[in-house]
Formats: C-alpha cells, structure tokens, sequence
C-alpha cells in the first residue's frame, strides 16, 4: 500500500462524514406557525384541515403523529394555534367529487379553547 492510497481513505470518509453533517439540519426542518383558525375540517383519511390566519396564515394539517399541547387537536374556527410544521402533507377533504388538499404537517402544537 503506498503513501497515497493510505492518506485518501481517511480524507474520503472525513470528507463523507462533513457532508453528511451539513445535510442534517436540512433534513429535519421545521418553521413555526401561529394564528387564529378560520376553518377547521375534518378529513376523511383521519386528518384535520386547518386554514389559520395571521401572523402567521397558511394551510396546515394535523395528523395523528402531530403532539397536541394543552386543548388537544384543533376542533373549531376561532381556535388560536402556535406551533411547529414541517413538510406537506395531503388530507381527503371530500370522497364525491373527490378532493384531495396539501398543506404543511403540523409536527407539535398548542391551542386554545
């Protein structure tokens, strides 16, 4: 084994390792949300579609993997939530005609009565 092939081997796999940690924080990406709920449907693949409005509005959609904090999952418009989402997620709003919505996962929250 010559000077080279020995200093390569341990350089590839440092510079394996160094890639791999930077791809983490990219991997579990999370962003926080909050507002008051101005729609909360449930779906029909055991979801919840909620459409929130400001600070922070968009469409999210709790799961049954999502941890619920203090008043359980969403249950009606008007409800505030604050949390954390993560990656787009699809709920069964309707099966006839069908209607298939996306929106971001909501990974943890909290909400009030």
């Amino acid at each position: 084994m010559t000077l080279i092939a020995t200093w390569r081997t341990p350089v590839a796999l440092m510079t394996l390792l160094l890639v791999v940690c930077a791809m983490l924080p990219s991997l579990v990406y999370a962003f926080p949300f909050g507002g008051q709920a101005s729609e909360v449907h449930r779906c029909y693949n055991r979801t919840i579609y909620v459409r929130l409005g400001p600070p922070v509005p968009g469409v999210y959609i709790w799961t049954s993997g999502t941890r619920s904090y203090a008043f359980g999952p969403p249950s009606h418009a008007g409800q505030w939530l604050l949390g954390l989402a993560g990656a787009p997620t699809a709920c069964l709003y309707t099966i006839v005609p069908i209607d298939v919505r996306s929106g971001s996962s909501i990974i943890m929250h909290g909400s009030s009565q």
